[in-house]
């Protein structure tokens, strides 16, 4: 070992000058000679090397490397293994053991065998190994994010188109039988009515949600009156609650008046579109319950920054992140006084399950292709408006138990202004297509005998003020308080993201459609030849399965309906059918799921029973998953009902013959 090298440096000086811990090792483990830098790494002194430097290892990963140290030194292999320290902030080091050859043995005077041990640090390469890992599972992340995006807004956008089309069948089939009634012409425009205005929606939500991501939406600060803007803006509701039979009431809180902000600076248009996405929601599933419908609309106001509104709503936690996208700092909103306007929409409708709740306040979660049929749509409702909340220096919770009716609240910050000048008040006019849709109904609901036999709800502008017990600041917490607030405990923290995923939550789906008679269509069928055939109809969608249902009576065919995959699993073990026409995107079971789940029920006549898959999703991926599944064939929306009765046709004479 004294060898001079140059003479002026041995081999044990010119190893002390390495970076890295080298050590020679005979078939024992013991030290024969260490460096400089493998001393360091010691940390007692012992006969065997591995006890003298292991305790540097963290204990995650202590005994993986002892394990593999050791096999390697019995069976007499090379190693490679990495591995991290034991220190405050973690290095990484990389161990390698490698057996020595003859030669080396001899001039070693190593008869038994030995091994040339090193240990480096490797913390920079594996930082940046990790990071570049992590950027990589990020970037696929937000791929297939973006895919599951795009899946469910196509699904959300092409779902009505199907709808549109058969009543547009309807209304061709009773333009040419001069007998059918007004009435169903009307409700098949009615319908259509309901389509564009969720189509108009979905587009809206998708292009603010897109401009609040990009961080390219502004506000629009103008003077206004709160009370009147959100009076007009749920005008455009009065003919969908008269037809539904819904008690509504808008009033204004003590604390509006106390507060004194009859004028202020505020982004009404956002305000509003808050309000709107709240509304839709209340009426779609107020109109659903058995037994009393009523939606209040109640307005407050504070001079500080309300923990909830009302009190009994629990908001979602947003913290620091959600305060620093307020944008009313700006210089165009003035130096007056700050004010929070309050608004709560409360319902008696079905409620929300406690599984949505949970969902409701998890970390944004849009990811999600499709949502539950109960609070159903885009997904984006809750979370633009939660966006827009955000931005106008706000935020919005609920409160519900199933069964109980829900509440939601939010509020936004606004500046105190004075009246102006002139006493032309604001024109806060609804979009084109909300006209002409509102009127759509209205003509709806004349020609079925609706005006006739309920009252319009009164939206007043100047609503009256009045103690509201429930929404006062001294209100007790009531059970769906608790109820709610448990819910969210259990839920997942809000942990936003540099994109801010999305929420799920209720947005507006179509709505259920007046039950109209069924009417013929132009296909050249024999009703006798299908007087047996009974096909079950899997769709989430109220308004879908409803008329594809219709559609297909009219054809002579017996239906059944299930509103989910577990449903039409548990149909298929009840009874026996021709031909099922399987939706994809549904709760609880969705498509995919259930046509495994009814192929591996095992009998002869679940394995070649046609299902027919019917799905919006139109990526090629999706549709082999579909197939792989075993569908026997996939039709896309929107589709006419002749193309659907032949592939019905199609796949019941294909069993047929087998």
């Amino acid at each position: 070992m004294a060898t001079v090298l140059d003479g002026s440096l041995s081999a044990q000086e010119l190893a002390d000058m390495l970076p890295t811990g080298v050590a020679i090792l005979n078939q024992n483990d013991e030290s024969i000679m260490v460096n400089r830098r493998f001393r360091e790494l010691m940390t007692c002194s012992g006969a065997r090397s591995f006890e003298c430097w292991s305790q540097s290892i963290h204990p995650e990963d202590y005994d993986r490397v002892a394990t593999a140290y050791f096999e390697t030194s019995r069976s007499k292999h090379a190693l490679r293994i990495e591995f991290r320290t034991r220190s405050r902030i973690p290095l990484w080091r990389v161990l390698m053991l490698a057996p020595l050859d003859n030669a080396d043995l001899h001039r070693l005077n190593l008869s038994n065998g030995g091994f040339i041990c090193t240990i480096a640090d490797i913390t920079h390469e594996k930082t940046a190994e990790l990071l570049q890992a992590e950027i990589a599972r990020e970037a696929q992340e937000r791929k297939q994010q973006q895919e599951r995006f795009i899946d469910m807004i196509s699904h959300e956008v092409r779902n009505p188109l199907s709808a549109i089309l058969h009543c547009t069948e309807d209304i061709l089939e009773a333009v040419k039988d001069k007998e059918k009634p007004v009435a169903d012409i009307a409700q098949a425009a009615e319908t259509i009515s309901f389509c564009i205005a969720h189509q108009k929606k979905i587009v809206d939500d998708v292009l603010t949600f897109s401009k609040l991501d990009a961080s390219m939406l502004t506000l629009s600060p103008r003077r206004g009156q709160p009370k009147r803007h959100l009076a007009r803006t749920m005008s455009i509701f009065r003919p969908e609650l008269r037809k539904q039979d819904i008690q509504f009431e808008y009033k204004l809180d003590n604390s509006y008046a106390d507060c004194g902000i009859e004028w202020v600076l505020a982004d009404f248009s956002r305000m509003g579109q808050v309000l709107i996405n709240l509304v839709s929601n209340a009426i779609k599933f107020t109109a659903r319950a058995d037994s009393k419908r009523e939606i209040r609309v109640s307005i407050g106001a504070s001079t500080k920054r309300p923990p909830s509104y009302p009190p009994n709503v629990v908001f979602f936690e947003s913290g620091e992140h959600a305060l620093r996208l307020d944008a009313t700092t700006t210089p165009e909103w003035g130096e007056s006084p700050v004010a929070y306007v309050m608004v709560a929409v409360k319902d008696t409708g079905i409620g929300i399950s406690d599984q949505a709740q949970k969902r409701l306040f998890e970390r944004f979660n849009q990811a999600t292709p499709r949502t539950e049929s109960v609070y159903g749509g885009s997904g984006l409702g809750l979370n633009v408006s939660r966006k827009l909340c955000h931005l106008h220096g706000g935020e919005i919770g609920a409160s519900s138990r199933e069964g109980e009716g829900s509440t939601f609240g939010f509020f936004f910050k606004v500046r105190r202004d004075t009246e102006p000048p002139s006493l032309n008040l604001p024109n806060y006019d609804e979009s084109e297509i909300e006209h002409l849709c509102g009127g759509i109904q209205a003509l709806s609901n004349k020609a079925t005998g609706v005006n006739s036999r309920k009252k319009s709800p009164e939206i007043p502008e100047d609503p009256i003020i009045t103690h509201i017990a429930e929404i006062s600041p001294g209100a007790a917490s009531d059970d769906k308080y608790m109820h709610t607030l448990e819910l969210a405990h259990q839920a997942k923290p809000d942990e936003p993201s540099a994109s801010d995923r999305q929420i799920l939550h209720p947005d507006l789906d179509v709505d259920e459609p007046s039950n109209s008679p069924g009417t013929s269509d132009s296909i050249g069928v024999e009703s006798d030849t299908k007087a047996t055939r009974h096909i079950l109809v899997v769709e989430d969608n109220i308004i879908n399965r409803q008329i594809v249902s219709r559609k297909l009576q009219s054809l002579g065919f017996h239906v059944s309906e299930a509103t989910n995959g577990q449903e039409a699993l548990d149909a298929v073990q009840r009874d026996e059918f021709d031909c099922i026409l399987m939706d994809q995107e549904m709760p609880v079971m969705n498509g995919t799921s259930a046509t495994m789940a009814i192929r591996n029920l095992g009998s002869d006549y679940t394995a070649d029973i046609p299902i027919l898959g019917v799905t919006a999703n139109v990526r090629a991926t999706q549709q082999i998953e579909m197939l792989d599944a075993g569908m026997d064939d996939i039709i896309h929306k929107p589709y006419r009902t002749n193309d659907l009765y032949e592939k019905i046709n199609q796949l019941i004479i294909l069993r047929s013959t087998k």
